[in-house]
């Protein structure tokens, strides 16, 4: 059975694979402790068959159990913590875990009773005492060991292709795969210091765990993201890499401000959202090396990675696919993937998995994301593309963020609305910005409404939450 993490403790027991910001876990020292925490989950109900969910911010406990639930021979199914109590719900009622984990710090962050939690911190020991016995070995069935075909390694709840939650069966050759491809497209190495930013939920940060293992690079965990930590990182810590939603990128760049970026730093992988706009231009003109990268849960992330050089060379591109995948665009515009990182049950009869995202391919075959197949607005028989309107309107002076939406309207159908976060240094009101935006928007794209706010609602992976920007403007007619 494969444990990428026993085969890195193998092969250098001794480098560093684990920074908590108290303390340095070397590989060794990790599989070890792993090995601890799946001999104490055994006796909880986590073995063949069960399915344990994981609610926790990335800490040393929540990576030591990202690795120790499949050595009990359970699948393993991440939550984001930050989650909502009927997301939440809705995914435990989905998923049936027999056993649900989190840490003593992170409980806070969690919709769900106390005592339906059991915590990291203090595990009971078992009986007959924890021994050294081979856990990987004792417990995992035959055929049925986390990384075969028959058993996936994780279930992620995502919002799915076609806008249905579902619960998404990631394979550790998956995983293993996506490691692969994105050391060859970003040239990782074991000198690499990542930030654990992104929720172990999210397939982002799942597969961060396991590029980092695969790579023997040391990984820098500090619990839930925060731009300021992040900063701290990068100055005093020598941080070489972190992966970022848009929003986590416009945050830092906040933080820091004119401050120059240390050479230390050699990647900042932005994906998980549009970013859309001049965040990224603004980015790379400051000196943040940025590499733009388009991925899907149901294809264990990275689909296609536009390394550094090219996205200062073509800025919006997310580049070619990754070593593995191939994509085609429909005729409607719709991305399709196909490869070996695709979940199995997801793709049609010829392999391909329809994204629900739209897109281009140019003519030197890299991909452009233009906007998703659900967001489309149509009003008044036309069909208007949110992320186009989104990227005119961020580029007016004045305008910091923007959300673009449909709502109801007994006239036009739908009725295009924007959810503008002006810039505080620059003056600017309603009129001005429509009568800028009337000069490069058709009239079906042209915003009926204009509403300004401190800042646009994500959701828990720091997407644009639209049904949140919709309810902005409940009540509101047409202009």
């Amino acid at each position: 059975m494969s444990d990428p993490l026993r085969a890195a403790a193998h092969a250098h027991p001794d480098a560093p694979a684990l920074d908590d910001g108290g303390r340095v876990w070397t590989y060794a020292e990790l599989d070890a402790a792993v090995g601890r925490m799946a001999r104490r989950l055994a006796p909880l109900g986590a073995g063949p068959g069960s399915t344990v969910a994981l609610v926790a911010h990335p800490s040393v406990l929540s990576v030591q159990a990202v690795w120790a639930v499949p050595r009990t021979g359970a699948v393993l199914a991440p939550l984001n913590p930050r989650s909502g109590a009927a997301t939440m719900e809705r995914a435990l009622d989905a998923i049936g875990p027999d056993l649900i984990l989190s840490t003593e710090r992170d409980v806070r962050d969690v919709a769900l009773a106390a005592d339906w939690i059991t915590t990291l911190d203090d595990l009971p020991r078992p009986a007959g005492g924890e021994g050294s016995a081979d856990v990987l070995g004792a417990v995992s069935p035959p055929g049925g060991a986390p990384g075969s075909e028959s058993s996936p390694f994780a279930l992620l709840w995502t919002s799915g292709t076609s806008g249905d939650p579902s619960a998404v069966p990631i394979l550790a050759s998956a995983l293993e795969a996506s490691a692969r491809a994105s050391v060859a497209r970003l040239r990782l190495t074991v000198e690499d210091r990542w930030y654990a930013s992104l929720s172990l939920g999210h397939i982002g940060g799942l597969a961060l765990v396991h590029r980092a293992v695969h790579v023997g690079c040391v990984l820098l965990v500090r619990g839930r993201f925060s731009a300021e930590m992040l900063a701290e990182l990068i100055e005093r810590d020598g941080l070489t890499h972190a992966s970022l939603v848009p929003t986590m990128l416009a945050r830092l760049l906040d933080v820091r401000g004119g401050k120059p970026v240390p050479s230390s730093l050699r990647c900042l992988l932005v994906g998980g959202a549009a970013a859309g706009g001049m965040l990224v231009p603004r980015a790379v003109e400051r000196g943040y090396p940025v590499a733009m990268t388009y991925g899907l849960t149901q294809a264990c992330s990275q689909v296609a990675t536009a390394p550094q050089d090219l996205v200062a060379e073509k800025p919006g591109t997310v580049g070619l696919p990754i070593d593995g995948l191939e994509l085609r665009i429909q005729e409607d515009g719709e991305i399709c993937v196909r490869g070996v990182t695709v979940s199995p049950g997801e793709a049609d009869d010829e392999g391909w998995l329809a994204s629900g995202d739209l897109g281009r391919l140019d003519d030197d075959g890299h991909l452009w994301i233009t906007g998703r197949i659900s967001d489309r607005i149509v009003t008044g028989g036309t069909t208007v593309d949110p992320r186009s309107v989104e990227a005119v309107l961020e580029a007016l002076p004045g305008v910091s963020a923007v959300a673009v939406v449909g709502i109801p309207d007994d006239v036009w159908g739908e009725a295009v609305v924007a959810l503008i976060v002006p810039d505080p240094e620059v003056e600017t009101d309603v009129e001005a910005l429509m009568a800028q935006a009337r000069e490069r928007l058709s009239g079906a794209e042209l915003p009926r409404r204009i509403q300004f706010a401190d800042s646009i609602p994500l959701n828990a992976n720091g997407k644009t939450d639209r049904d949140s920007v919709r309810a902005v403007f409940s009540g509101l007619s047409h202009a």
